[in-house]
């Protein structure tokens, strides 16, 4: 999804995007879920849990992927999974990009965008508090999906003041700064709108990115994720980390492009 919502982003911006990789993968997920099309419904059928299914629908969004019947089963596996406190909750914990509820909660009502259900999850993001940056910048996204735009300005002041002095952002509070937080913080102010692209604190973000970009034009995050699943090489730089690298250099390119 990160991948589909990076060239998304790219495109809009007046790059030159080859759309066949977008198709490609777009077809994947719709291929993956369509086999279990029967069982979403009832709540089951998707390893990631609500997290992976919110995802799957924000990456299918930003391809501009009509609604399908594979789509509309994911929403009502989100429905049925919602908690009664509004919230969505991660199955697996694999910081920083699997680890958050804010994360899994900003995508299940980004999914259901302007209903009951949306509401009720913006209430649980504006009452709880956040400790990661990963949370932080879902709770910003979260809340202005749902058009709670002073709600989103205070969450956005909150993770502001976490920028660092070399102008990034890192994970965790004692962590240092890294290209994932940094580009998801960037991306996160600026569509949340607290944060013009030529505004100081933005400069200094993207400084903090180009000084740390390498030479292949990708950005290296060493992972803290205890692995679940057998090591494969995707092809992506970073051996090991390539996973969350992946993730950053998505983030570094939507703040790098943002409009």
């Amino acid at each position: 999804a990160l991948t589909v919502m990076a060239r998304g982003r790219a495109k809009l911006a007046g790059f030159t995007i080859q759309d066949n990789i977008v198709s490609e993968q777009t077809k994947f997920t719709l291929e993956y879920f369509t086999d279990r099309k029967e069982r979403l419904p009832k709540g089951e059928g998707v390893p990631g849990g609500s997290y992976s299914a919110g995802y799957a629908l924000a990456g299918l969004a930003a391809a501009k992927e009509p609604a399908n019947e594979t789509t509309q089963a994911l929403v009502q596996y989100l429905l049925k999974k919602q908690n009664k406190d509004g919230s969505w909750r991660i199955r697996t914990h694999r910081p920083p990009l699997e680890d958050s509820d804010f994360t899994a909660t900003a995508l299940g009502l980004k999914a259901m965008a302007k209903t009951d259900h949306a509401r009720k999850a913006g209430q649980w993001l504006v009452k709880t508090q956040a400790k990661s940056t990963e949370d932080h910048v879902f709770k910003i996204l979260g809340l202005h999906w749902a058009g709670m735009e002073k709600e989103t300005k205070a969450a956005a002041k909150s993770l502001l003041n976490l920028q660092r002095d070399n102008g990034g952002w890192a994970q965790l509070p004692k962590m240092k700064s890294d290209a994932y937080s940094t580009g998801q913080a960037l991306a996160a102010l600026k569509q949340s709108g607290l944060l013009k692209a030529g505004s100081p604190q933005y400069k200094q973000g993207v400084a903090w990115l180009l000084k740390n970009q390498k030479a292949d034009g990708s950005w290296q995050v060493k992972t803290r994720s205890k692995p679940i699943q057998k090591y494969f090489e995707s092809g992506f730089p970073h051996g090991k980390d390539q996973f969350i690298s992946i993730s950053a250099t998505c983030w570094a390119v939507m703040a790098l492009v943002a409009k």
